[in-house]
C-alpha cells in the first residue's frame, strides 16, 4: 500500500509498504481523507529535522472500517469513522485501537470529518469560558480559527470580532457570522477592538495564529479581569509577554491545547455530534485537495499559502 513519510527537511515521499493487520481490539481502516496539519508543516520546514528512518505521519484521518481484530465490540466492517491517531494517517490503510474511532453519519463526507483538529477546536472552545452575552475577539481565522468562531457562537457569544491579515480569511469570518472583521495589515487591531468595545476590551480574546504579534495584540485587547486563550501552536523559538499588563489586568490565561487522549476523544465526539446535526460547518474551511502521490506539493502550498488557501486535504 502507499504511505507518505518525512525523510528530511522539506522532503516528504510516498513509499510502498506492507498493509497492516488489526491486532486484538483494533480496527483496520481504509483511509479516505487526511488533513494536513500546521504542526506537521513546522516539522517539514525544520532545517534541523533529521531521522535515520522515514517518519510516517498524519493524524487528521477518516475512512471506512474494512476489518476488525479479535475482541472488538463497537465497530464492524463498513462503518464510517473518524480517527484519533499518531500512527501515520497519510496511508491507504491504518490499524488503530477501536477506542480511538468515532462513527460518522452516512451524510457526512470524509473530508469534512477531520476528527483531531475539530476535537482540538471544540476543546479550546470549551476551555475558553465564554459566557452568554460575551464579546469575543478571535485573532486568526484559518481552518482552526473558523471552527473556534463557530464554537464561540454556540457557547453564547453575542458579538464576535475577527482579526486576520489575509482577505480570504476575513471573508471566511464574514461567512461564518463574525460581527466585525479587522484587517491587521491596515489597522492597529488592538486599538480597533478597544474602539469597538468603548475602551473596555473584549471579554475573551482567543489567539489562534502561533505568532508573537498576535499574543501582543491579545494582551492589549482583552478587558480587565478578562480571559486570554492561547490556542495558536507556537513553534521555533520562545515568545515574550508583557507580564506587567497581565498582572495589572488580573487576566485568566488558558493554554488551550490538549495532550490527553481522553480529552481529545471528548472533543472529537462533541465535534462529530455538531457536524452530524448541521451545527458545525467544515466545507467552507477546506480549499485545496491533493492525491497522496502529490503530498509534497500539498506541503509546499501549505507553506506558501497561495491566494485562497485555507486548508489542504490529502485524498485516497
Amino acid at each position: 500500500m502507499k504511505a507518505a513519510a518525512l525523510v528530511g527537511p522539506g522532503d516528504v515521499r510516498v513509499f510502498e509498504i506492507a498493509k497492516p493487520k488489526p491486532g486484538p481490539g483494533e480496527l483496520l481502516v481504509k483511509i479516505e481523507a487526511c488533513g494536513l496539519c500546521s504542526s506537521e508543516l513546522g516539522m517539514w520546514n525544520n532545517p534541523r529535522f533529521s531521522s535515520k528512518q522515514p517518519v510516517f505521519f498524519g493524524h487528521e484521518a477518516s475512512g471506512v472500517v474494512v476489518e476488525t481484530g479479535e475482541g472488538t465490540e463497537t465497530f464492524r466492517a463498513g462503518d464510517r469513522v473518524t480517527l484519533f491517531t499518531d500512527r501515520g494517517g497519510y496511508a491507504e490503510y491504518i490499524a488503530v485501537p477501536e477506542q480511538w474511532a468515532v462513527k460518522l453519519g452516512d451524510h457526512i463526507p470524509f473530508d469534512w470529518a477531520l476528527g483531531e483538529p475539530i476535537g482540538c477546536a471544540m476543546n479550546a472552545t470549551a476551555r475558553s469560558g465564554i459566557e452568554v452575552g460575551d464579546t469575543v475577539a478571535l485573532i486568526g481565522v484559518g481552518f482552526m480559527g473558523g471552527l473556534i468562531l463557530q464554537g464561540a457562537r454556540l457557547k453564547g457569544a453575542s458579538r464576535i470580532i475577527a482579526v486576520d491579515t489575509r482577505e480570504e480569511s476575513l471573508e471566511l469570518a464574514r461567512k461564518l457570522g463574525a460581527d466585525e472583521v479587522i484587517d491587521a495589515r491596515k489597522d492597529n487591531a488592538a486599538e480597533r477592538i478597544l474602539d469597538l468595545t468603548e475602551g473596555r476590551g473584549a471579554d475573551v480574546v482567543i489567539e489562534a495564529t502561533g505568532h508573537q504579534a498576535a499574543l501582543d495584540t491579545a494582551t492589549q485587547a482583552v478587558r480587565i479581569r478578562g480571559r486570554l486563550i492561547v490556542f495558536g501552536y507556537h513553534q521555533h523559538g520562545t515568545r515574550t509577554i508583557d507580564m506587567q499588563i497581565w498582572n495589572w489586568k488580573g487576566l485568566d490565561v488558558i493554554n488551550a491545547h490538549e495532550r490527553d487522549p481522553e480529552a481529545y476523544m471528548r472533543g472529537i465526539r462533541t465535534g462529530m455530534r455538531l457536524l452530524n446535526s448541521g451545527q458545525l460547518l467544515v466545507e467552507p474551511l477546506l480549499s485545496h485537495y491533493y492525491p497522496i502521490d502529490d503530498i509534497q506539493e500539498a506541503f509546499q502550498a501549505a507553506m506558501q499559502k497561495p491566494h485562497g488557501f485555507l486548508k489542504a486535504v490529502i485524498t485516497f
